[in-house]
């Protein structure tokens, strides 16, 4: 079985990240690791009067200063990108490769959401700024990461609601495979936090609360109530182990298996027998060419809304049937705040830091669990554990589901 999983030949060459608990890698892992959460009340600017809410927010992305003059005609989600895409590609040397064979792509829910409101109030105004012709594009975030990473090959754009990401990942490895690219840089950003974001959210009364917003995202809890909205950004570099290897590349991990689904059913609720995410989780193991028993750590999606939890739960127990008790799972939303699309590719490197440092991160809020959840959550403090292969799986709105599957370099 062991060598059968390494049938895609997909490594990681490079990993960047930035959000609210931490600005690069290993800051993030340490704040993850912890389980020290961000969270912090934050007031809409442009709803003086509105109630603020907890939130994971960066105060400053941490953009290299030769990319400033790229950030500052770039909306939120495209700085963000700017500044863990760049990571990752200094860690992989993107540079010197041919830019025909290097791709970019990028997932994101909401996109430039930020310059689209801009656009409104601009033109409300009598005022627009010619700035906002690009910048407002769902492209702008793929678009200034080619520019910057001189990026010829495919690139584009991706949204799949709280899966984008994912499948912005699993995209970019059936570029490669199929001979379009050789290289692609591979994640998410988001910066949802915008009153078209957040207004409607309140209203669908999805939105976390507590008196400490530290405590606001509970997931699996009893008292679980809404979400933790974030902002952040997280890419990969993919490439073959062959074409790693011949430009002297050092894989950080492989990419062994994923798959993209759909519900087929609802706007915002997923199908409550969970069969849309088994699908995608048995067909990103059957792609990884491996069984529930070889998977040694589940990063669940774990959004702490009363549905979506019970739903996932049901689904996983349906998957790995009497391996319920055996295999850990954990979510790290509380720390991470739910950045929406961009929630995969952060969680994509969680799950390989899993991987290097062999520990498993915990749930922090996780006190009162209910009986039906019957699976081994990892809580409050991170666990050591041997782990050679982890799942990574994620939900959205539209019944959007996606899994990634990541093992040894």
């Amino acid at each position: 079985m062991a060598s059968e999983t390494l049938a895609t030949g997909l490594v990681i060459t490079g990993m960047g990240i930035t959000s609210a608990a931490g600005s690069d890698v290993d800051s993030f892992w340490n704040q993850v690791r912890g389980g020290h959460s961000p969270a912090q009340w934050w007031a809409d600017p442009e709803r003086p009067k509105a109630m603020p809410i907890p939130a994971c927010r960066i105060s400053e992305p941490n953009i290299a200063p030769e990319l400033a003059r790229w950030a500052r005609k770039s909306d939120r989600c495209a700085q963000l990108a700017l500044a863990a895409g760049w990571q990752a590609g200094q860690q992989a040397r993107l540079a010197g490769l041919d830019p025909a064979r290097l791709g970019v792509i990028v997932g994101s829910a909401r996109g430039p959401v930020g310059a689209m409101a801009d656009a409104v109030r601009e033109v409300q105004r009598g005022l627009v700024h010619p700035i906002l012709a690009a910048s407002s594009t769902c492209a702008s975030p793929s678009g200034v990461l080619s520019l910057v990473c001189h990026a010829e090959g495919p690139c584009f754009t991706v949204s799949a609601s709280c899966a984008s990401a994912a499948n912005a990942i699993a995209l970019g490895a059936m570029q490669i495979l199929a001979g379009e690219a050789d290289v692609v840089l591979a994640g998410g950003a988001e910066a949802p936090l915008v009153s078209a974001v957040i207004e409607p959210f309140r209203k669908a009364g999805i939105l976390a609360h507590h008196e400490d917003p530290r405590k606001a995202c509970r997931p699996f809890d009893r008292s679980r109530n809404g979400l933790l909205l974030g902002e952040g950004a997280a890419f990969l570099v993919l490439e073959t182990e062959d074409h790693a290897r011949r430009r002297g590349a050092q894989p950080i991990a492989r990419l062994l298996g994923w798959a993209m689904t759909a519900d087929g059913r609802g706007r915002t609720s997923p199908r409550l027998d969970g069969a849309g995410l088994i699908r995608a989780m048995t067909a990103a193991m059957r792609r990884a060419r491996i069984n529930p028993e070889c998977i040694d750590y589940i990063n669940v999606h774990g959004t702490g809304t009363v549905v979506n939890d019970r739903v996932e739960s049901l689904a996983l127990r349906r998957l790995l049937g009497a391996l319920n008790r055996r295999i850990p799972v954990s979510s790290t939303k509380p720390v991470t705040g739910h950045c929406l699309g961009a929630t995969p590719a952060l969680e994509a490197v969680v799950t390989i830091q899993t991987l290097l440092h062999q520990e498993i991160p915990p749930t922090i809020n996780h006190e009162e669990p209910e009986d039906v959840w019957d699976l081994d959550f990892v809580s409050k403090t991170s666990r050591p554990a041997p782990v050679k292969t982890v799942l990574s799986i994620s939900q959205g709105f539209w019944g959007n589901n996606a899994a990634l599957v990541f093992g040894h370099a």
